[in-house]
């Protein structure tokens, strides 16, 4: 699990994640090719789901079966945690055309400084022989993508 901690408060930061314009903006400074954004409200749940296109360095054992240009769709399900001090979401990350899916369990909840972001994401790759060092690469890629996701929020929040 990975944890990023922001000075502020939790409702600030929950604001930003499912901000669709803030999404397609972070998405778009952080590199990526295209991105849209759509956000769904039925109740407490938020539902995100952002399509973009993607470029990624691909190492050489994954060179024939991944393009390094890829689209994606991102589905962020949000919804309360069970003591309402923040936020819980299933992200469902569908890679187009690409023999591995990733998914993470996210968590923002209410610190004594400000709030707290955790995910702990996963990978599952069809992929007999190989299919264990797609899933770490594309953990470790997934992980990557929050870093940047995180400090690029922590910049928009000052």
């Amino acid at each position: 699990m990975t944890e990023f901690e922001f000075d502020c408060a939790v409702e600030d930061v929950f604001e930003l994640l499912t901000d669709p314009d803030f999404i397609v903006q972070r998405s778009l400074a952080l590199g990526d090719l295209e991105s849209r954004c759509k956000v769904k409200r039925r109740g407490e749940v938020t539902v995100l789901v952002s399509d973009r296109k993607v470029r990624r360095d691909i190492p050489a054992f994954l060179a024939r079966l991944f393009d390094p240009v890829q689209t994606i769709q991102v589905t962020d399900t949000w919804r309360p945690n069970d003591d309402d001090s923040g936020w819980l979401c299933i992200q469902e990350v569908d890679i187009k055309g690409q023999p591995v899916s990733v998914s993470a369990e996210i968590e923002l909840f209410a610190t004594d400084a400000g709030c707290c972001y955790q995910v702990e994401p996963h990978a599952k790759a069809k992929v007999p022989l190989i299919g264990g060092r797609i899933e770490k690469f594309s953990v470790s890629q997934a992980l990557d993508g929050y870093r940047a996701d995180m400090d690029y929020l922590a910049r928009a929040l000052g």
